[in-house]
C-alpha cells in the first residue's frame, strides 16, 4: 500500500544541490522544487526565486531537483524573456522545463534565441518539426539527469491544444500532436529510457491537470508529473485524484502549483528497490508578490531604464482568478484602446492581463509587462447582435463551466450584468456624451452597429470568442494595447496621483445559493483557463 508520508522541509539538512556523489546510486528519496505558468511576471518571480535559493541552501543530502512546467515567459520581447532565463539559471538553478505555449509567443525562432547559452534542459517529446527548424537548438525528446549516481529520465509534453490557444503567426513550423500519438511518443520515450536502465522517470507537462491525469493512466513507466498549463492549485497527495494508477498499476503522482507565482511545491517521494513510489509528500506554499530591488536592476541593466508614465497611489490587486473576476487596471487598459483609438467601444479578453502594477512609480515597462502578448489592435464595426452574442458565449462558457475558460469579456463603452452561471441579465451602450442605453438583448439588431477596437487574437472565427470575428473591413495597427495605455495615463491632468477603483461596468450577480465557481475552500482548484491567450 502507498504512504502517503508528511515530510517537514524545514528539517533537511544542510548541504549544496548538485554537489556531487554523497549517498549510493538509488538513493530512495528525491526532493523537487517545482512551480509553472509565470508568464514572465518578475514582481511574481521575485518571490519563487527567494524560496529557490531557500531550497538550495537547505537541500539535503537526498536527490534534488527544481522543475519548472512551462510557461515561464510570456510575449514575442526576446530580451525580456533572456532575462528571466538568466534568473532561472544564475539566480535559482532550475534543472529543466516543460515547453509551454507562451515559450512560443517570441516564435521558435525567439525561444532559440532567448533560450541559446542557458544550460536550462527544455523537454518537449510531443512535437514535430522540420530538420532545419530552430526548435531543434532548444527542445529535446527526452533528457537524462544524474543524481548522487541516480539516472532520471525527464520527458516534456507540450500543450496539446497549442492551435487553438496561440497566434497562427507562431505556428508556422510547430506541429504538436494529438493526445493519443502524445501516448504514443511519450511511451516511445520511456521505452528507449528503459532500455538504458533508467526507471525513475519525470514527465514536464504542458497539457493541465485533467489531460495530465489520462495520461498518468494511459502510459506505463512514468513516476511523477509536474504540470502546467491549466493553472490547477494541487495540494497534497490523495489516492484516485493526483495520485492515479499507471497502465501496469503503479503509482503516478501529478502536481501543479497555480499560477503567477502564487504559490511553489515541494514534492517530496520515496521510491522502492523497484523504482516504484512508496512515499509521496505533496505540499503548496503561498508566496506574496512585491518587486525586488535585484531583479529590477538586472532589468535595468540587461533592458535599459523605462521612463516613468506617473505615479499610483491606490489600486486593486489582481483577483485570485483574473479570468471570472473584473478588475480596475483592466478597466483602464480596455478604456485606453476605446479613447485612444476614437471608437464607440472596446473589448479585451480577461486573460490578457497577466499582471497588475503596484503602488508607486508606474513606468512603461510595469504597463507592457502588464499586457505582454504583443497582439495588434484592430478597428471595425460591431453589429448589437454581434456584441450581445460575444459577451453571452464569454460569459456562459466561463461561469458555466468549471475552469474559467476562456475568461470574460472586459467592456468599454458597454456595462453589462450577469449571474453566476454566466446568463446575460443586462446590457447597455454608453455613448460619448456618457448616456446610458439599453440594449434589448432578446432581440438584439444586426443594423445597429457600434466602431470597435479589440485585438487580432480575440477576433479569430475559429478562437474563443467567435462572436467577434469581423463582417466589416478591418484596419489594422502595428502596436498592442500597452501602447495605448502609456499614451493614455500620459495625458491624465492626474497621472502623478493614480487612482485605479472598480466601476462595476461588469456585474455578476448571485440568483441561487450556489457558491460561485472559484471558491477557494475546494481542494483542487482551477484558477484559470486551460488555454491561456
Amino acid at each position: 500500500m502507498l504512504s502517503i508520508n508528511r515530510i517537514n522541509f524545514n528539517t533537511f539538512q544542510a548541504s549544496t544541490r548538485h554537489s556531487g556523489a554523497t549517498s549510493p546510486a538509488k538513493n530512495n528519496r528525491l526532493l523537487i522544487f517545482h512551480y509553472n505558468d509565470l508568464h514572465g511576471n518578475t514582481d511574481e518571480l521575485a518571490g519563487v526565486m527567494e524560496a529557490g535559493k531557500t531550497f538550495d541552501n537547505n537541500a539535503s543530502s537526498y536527490d534534488t531537483f527544481m522543475f519548472s512546467g512551462g510557461d515561464n515567459v510570456s510575449g514575442g520581447d526576446v530580451k525580456k524573456n533572456e532575462v528571466v532565463m538568466d534568473l532561472m539559471q544564475n539566480e535559482m538553478g532550475v534543472d529543466a522545463s516543460a515547453v509551454g505555449n507562451h515559450e512560443i509567443d517570441a516564435t521558435s525562432d525567439g525561444l532559440s534565441e532567448f533560450a541559446k547559452g542557458h544550460k536550462i534542459d527544455f523537454v518537449a517529446t510531443n512535437v514535430k518539426y522540420d530538420d532545419d527548424s530552430p526548435m531543434k537548438n532548444v527542445t529535446k525528446k527526452s533528457v537524462i539527469k544524474i543524481e548522487n549516481g541516480t539516472k532520471y529520465g525527464l520527458i516534456g509534453a507540450m500543450p496539446l491544444d497549442f492551435e487553438s490557444c496561440t497566434k497562427k503567426s507562431v505556428q508556422e513550423d510547430i506541429e504538436v500532436m494529438d493526445f493519443d500519438d502524445t501516448i504514443e511518443a511519450l511511451q516511445e520515450e520511456i521505452n528507449n529510457l528503459r532500455k538504458q536502465g533508467i526507471d525513475r522517470i519525470i514527465l514536464l507537462s504542458h497539457t493541465g491537470y485533467e489531460n495530465d491525469k489520462k495520461m498518468a493512466e494511459n502510459l506505463d513507466g512514468v513516476d511523477i508529473i509536474i504540470g502546467g498549463h491549466s493553472h490547477s492549485v494541487v495540494d497534497g497527495a490523495k489516492e484516485g485524484e493526483n495520485i492515479v494508477k499507471s497502465k501496469s498499476g503503479e503509482p503516478v503522482v501529478i502536481t501543479q502549483a497555480g499560477e503567477n507565482g502564487k504559490y511553489y511545491g515541494i514534492l517530496d517521494v520515496e521510491f522502492d528497490l523497484n523504482g516504484v513510489l512508496s512515499k509521496i509528500s505533496n505540499k503548496l506554499i503561498t508566496i506574496s508578490s512585491r518587486k525586488s530591488p535585484t531583479i529590477e536592476y538586472i532589468k535595468e541593466q540587461k533592458l535599459g531604464a523605462s521612463p516613468t508614465v506617473g505615479t499610483i497611489k491606490e489600486i486593486e490587486t489582481m483577483p485570485p482568478n483574473r479570468r471570472i473576476k473584473p478588475h480596475a487596471w483592466a478597466n483602464l487598459i480596455v478604456d485606453s484602446m476605446k479613447f485612444e483609438l476614437g471608437a464607440d467601444c472596446a473589448f479585451l479578453n480577461a486573460a490578457n492581463i497577466r499582471k497588475v502594477p503596484t503602488e508607486g512609480k508606474l513606468t512603461e515597462r510595469d504597463i507592457s509587462e502588464s499586457a505582454p502578448m504583443k497582439n495588434r489592435l484592430i478597428k471595425t464595426k460591431v453589429t448589437q447582435k454581434q456584441v450581445v452574442d460575444a459577451i453571452s458565449q464569454a460569459s456562459k462558457e466561463t461561469l458555466g463551466g468549471t475552469t474559467g475558460e476562456p475568461g470574460l469579456l472586459f467592456v468599454s463603452g458597454f456595462t453589462y450584468k450577469i449571474d453566476e452561471k454566466g446568463n446575460l441579465l443586462e446590457l447597455s451602450f454608453i455613448d460619448k456624451k456618457g448616456r446610458k442605453k439599453p440594449i434589448d438583448i432578446k432581440n438584439p439588431s444586426e443594423k445597429i452597429t457600434y466602431t470597435a477596437v479589440y485585438d487580432d487574437f480575440t477576433m479569430r472565427a475559429d478562437g474563443e470568442y467567435s462572436a467577434l470575428a469581423p463582417k466589416y473591413p478591418v484596419k489594422y495597427y502595428e502596436y498592442d494595447k500597452d501602447t495605448t495605455a502609456i499614451n493614455y495615463i500620459n495625458k491624465m491632468k492626474n497621472k502623478d496621483n493614480l487612482k485605479f477603483v472598480n466601476d462595476n461596468r461588469l456585474e455578476i450577480v448571485q440568483t441561487s445559493t450556489q457558491p460561485q465557481q472559484g471558491n477557494n475552500n475546494q481542494k483542487f482548484l482551477n484558477l484559470t483557463s486551460p488555454k491561456a491567450s
